[in-house]
This record gives C-alpha cells, structure tokens and sequence, in this order.
C-alpha cells in the first residue's frame, strides 16, 4: 500500500469513529438530558406522605403489586383521554384503590401503635406489610379456608382438583401453606360431618406426604371413630414405623390392647 492509500484509509477510519463518537455522545446527551427532566408531582395522595420522592413512590407501588400480584390497573383508572395509553393516578374511581388507601392505614396503625409498643422486641423490628398477607394473593384467603369453600360448594371431587392445581402453581412460593398439618386439620373440622370426604383428604395428603407420621395417625383416628378398630390399628402401626416417638399413636394402640413395646 502506497503512503497516499494510507492516509486516504487512515482518514475513513478517522472519519468512521468520529461519526459514532458524535452518535454516542448525542444518545448521552439525550439520555441525560431524560433524567434530569423533572418528574411530575404526583397529587391526590391521601395517605402517602405528599413529599415522597418519584423514585420512592415508584418503588411503593411496585411493593403493592408484588405483594398482590397485580399491575397498576388493578388500582388505578385509565386516562379519560382515549388518545392516551397513561393511567389516571390521581382518580379514585376504583374502589380497590379506596379499599388499598384502608389497608395502608391499618398496617400503619398495627406497625406505629401496636408493635412499637410491644416491649423486648429485637431490632430490626418485626413489621406488617402487605405481602404479610396477601403473599402474590389479590385476597389473603388461607389454603384450608379455599378448599373448605370448595368443598361445600363443589363437593370433593373440585376441592382435589383445586388442592392439585394449586399446588402445582404455588408449591416453594409462601402464597399457600402445604405442609403435612393443613389437610389433617381440615379433615379433622369436617370428619363429624362428612367422614368419607376427610378420609379423601387424608389420603390426599398421604399422597404427598407419604412420611406424614401426623397424617398416619389422623387417619387412624379417622377409623377408630368410624367403628373400624382393625383399619385403625393398621394406621397407628404405620404412624409408628414412620415416627417411633409418636406419642398418640402409641396412646391409640394400647387404648385398643395392642402392645408397642
């Protein structure tokens, strides 16, 4: 390459990272120029404090939907502009807004009345937030409460098939408690009742919990108050082999003669 090739060559390169140096540094500027834009002032806040930062309130309302498992829609109202895309944040035309302005204050008043004045509490200090409750929930109902509706309303059948479809969707998030002791309790308050649909329960629970040395003797109770004592002791063994240190199965098989020892 001759020294005119090469300076005409420097020169396009020269030329080339300029340019894209002059595209970046107009992309920053614009960029810079975005943040620095004021915010606008948000308005109508009825429990906020109306000082609170765009960023802080930004982050606020992120909590709400996390904690509810919802979007900005669920509280706010669309623009009445049918042009617009925007969110009408300062109207109160939903009621779940007023509804959330009412749990805002509840949860003020159980953190700054009741826990502040609870003695002996270690910092940092326990306190209530939405998610104390409603855990992704849009209504905090407790999983025995869902399927003990279902039940009554749809008979067994759907409360399986509600058992399994939640499961299957929450089970490792804290939305709904699955633990071993939710459907023995459950069986338990509806056993007078209705002992075929707590023992579906108990087996139910048998099926995911098949360690459940607890569920073992629930059903084994379950039995023994129906009037099948052999069944009934078939279940206490089988509490037994899975926890040797359970008490009321023990309990149970010598209040029917049988030994443990």
């Amino acid at each position: 390459m001759d020294s005119r090739s090469a300076i005409k060559l420097w020169s396009a390169r020269t030329y080339i990272i300029a340019a894209v140096c002059g595209v970046t540094v107009v992309i920053m500027a614009a960029m810079g120029a975005a943040q620095q834009r004021p915010q606008p002032k948000p308005t109508n806040l009825q429990v906020l404090d109306s000082t609170i930062s765009h960023d802080e309130l930004i982050d606020q309302m992120g909590k709400f939907t996390n904690a509810l498992g919802v979007g900005c829609d669920y509280c706010h109202s669309p623009s009445k502009d049918p042009n617009s895309r925007d969110m009408d944040f300062a109207s109160d035309a939903k009621e779940e807004k007023l509804v959330a302005r009412a749990m805002m204050k509840m949860t003020r008043d159980i953190n700054g009345t009741y826990l502040a004045n609870v003695k002996g509490l270690e910092a940092p200090l326990v306190a209530v937030e939405c998610m104390t409750c409603h855990r992704g929930q849009t209504e905090p109902i407790q999983l025995a409460d869902l399927l003990s509706k279902t039940l009554a309303e749809k008979g067994m059948a759907a409360a399986d098939s509600t058992y399994r479809e939640l499961r299957e969707q929450y089970y490792g998030s804290a939305t709904f408690d699955f633990s071993e002791g939710v459907l023995v309790h459950l069986a338990y308050d509806i056993s007078e009742e209705d002992s075929k649909d707590a023992l579906s329960l108990l087996k139910l629970n048998q099926e995911f919990n098949p360690k459940s040395s607890f569920n073992q003797w629930a059903m084994g109770q379950l039995y023994l108050s129906t009037g099948d004592t052999t069944q009934a002791i078939t279940e206490y063994k089988r509490a037994l082999e899975l926890d040797p240190k359970n008490r009321r199965a023990k309990r149970g098989l010598e209040a029917l003669g049988v030994k443990t020892e």
